[in-house]
């Protein structure tokens, strides 16, 4: 039941999340692929696809960032913004489930600790 809650919890940032094509002029892009030397993406904002076959596109794809389709901006997400990359926030999800999994565990054994001294 913990690897199903802490799965949750760290695929949830990945969820609904948009990726930033920045080349010269910056594009939301939903998904990609390479194929045949050639990158294939769709736009956040029409969902059609389109390929290009420039060099280095991978060093200019950025994750953690989410379409807005009232604004038509691709936005940066909340830890992006904190000048977090997507390993440091997941880390930090993870150490603080360790530490909550550390505490409830120290208060269940002081629970079953005073109620089996109680006989």
């Amino acid at each position: 039941m913990k690897k199903i809650i802490l799965s949750i919890l760290l695929l949830s940032s990945f969820l609904n999340a948009s990726y930033l094509l920045d080349k010269n002029t910056p594009v939301c892009i939903e998904n990609f692929y390479y194929k045949k030397s050639r990158l294939y993406y769709e736009l956040s904002s029409t969902g059609k696809w389109y390929s290009t076959t420039e060099d280095h596109q991978a060093s200019n794809i950025h994750f953690g960032y989410e379409y807005d389709k009232q604004t038509k901006q691709c936005n940066p997400k909340e830890w992006l913004i904190l000048g977090m990359d997507v390993k440091d926030w997941n880390f930090l999800l993870g150490l603080a489930g360790l530490f909550m999994g550390v505490i409830i565990m120290f208060y269940t054994i002081e629970l079953f600790m005073k109620v089996g001294g109680k006989r």
